[in-house]
């Protein structure tokens, strides 16, 4: 017979990891703030969630209307972080609210603060599968080679080698603005 009692147990049981390919279609409260400023509050934010251990990431790219993510969490279903995710870019944008676009002059910053915040209520986000197989790799950082010139494919280079807001910057040896779990390949 064995003894159980020698062996430590532990009733702490460990996270199940979920891979989840997101593309984060961006609501209208993206015409209502500056570019470099709002991927920044989406940078801090992600780092926010990736510090307390609910989401590791292992490529991403922001852009102007998008956000696409290769991530994991501890959910089965992605729509249970976004839910906190927007909650927190939320505060972060109200406690920051003194950076609004330019589009905005001063004689409409009384009549649209309203509408501005009302449209950070609402969901900042549109879910949608990231189904396209070129920037899964791009932003993961596998070389993609193929034997013909594919002008997609080379658009997708292009704009993930150059964007100031994307892990392909993690995978190129540099640091980028979000915390990034390099996969091995």
């Amino acid at each position: 017979m064995k003894k159980t009692e020698d062996k430590p147990t532990s009733l702490i049981s460990k996270k199940h990891w979920h891979t989840h390919l997101v593309e984060l279609k961006l609501g209208s409260w993206k015409k209502h703030y500056d570019f470099n400023y709002r991927n920044k509050i989406i940078a801090l934010t992600l780092n926010h969630f990736i510090k307390k251990n609910e989401l590791v990431i292992h490529g991403y790219l922001i852009t102007g209307s998008s956000i696409f993510l290769v991530a994991k969490t501890d959910h089965r279903s992605f729509e249970e972080v976004i839910e906190r995710i927007e909650l927190h870019i939320a505060l972060l944008l109200k406690k920051y609210d003194n950076k609004f676009s330019n589009s905005i002059s001063k004689a409409d910053f009384i009549l649209d603060i309203e509408n501005i915040f009302q449209t950070v209520h609402q969901p900042l986000f549109k879910i949608k599968p990231l189904q396209n197989n070129y920037l899964i790799k791009l932003i993961t950082g596998i070389k993609i080679e193929i034997p013909y010139l594919d002008p997609e494919l080379e658009y997708l280079k292009l704009l993930t080698k150059n964007h100031p807001f994307c892990s392909s910057v993690d995978y190129s040896g540099a640091i980028g603005p979000v915390e990034v779990t390099l996969l091995e390949v």
